[in-house]
């Protein structure tokens, strides 16, 4: 089976960076485990795209949601079938109790 493409939307590449900073400049003893954490896991989607849980939204249909366990995040996603492509919406703290606002763009 081919692997999926994995694309960040611009939402997505933002918190994508704005999380690793803030890894960085506050977990000391280990700064780089949200990147570690985040590769592991978009490695694991390029090879199974429907591993995360399937994750219900009004207006974006076949959203799936995959955590980070450590670092408690979740990476919201649309893997498309027809282009092999997993486009990446958000990638959010779980901590944050709400959900993000999620877009295909």
């Amino acid at each position: 089976m081919k692997r999926a493409r994995v694309r960040l939307t611009k939402d997505a590449a933002r918190q994508t960076r704005d999380a690793a900073a803030w890894w960085i400049e506050n977990r000391p003893a280990a700064p780089s485990l949200f990147r570690e954490e985040l590769a592991a896991l978009l490695s694991l989607l390029r090879a199974a795209p429907d591993a995360g849980a399937p994750h219900a939204h009004r207006r974006i249909k076949g959203i799936r949601r995959a955590p980070l366990p450590t670092t408690r995040y979740l990476v919201y996603y649309v893997h498309d079938r027809e282009s092999g492509e997993i486009l990446v919406l958000a990638v959010w703290s779980s901590l944050r109790g709400r959900p993000p606002r999620l877009s295909l763009r």
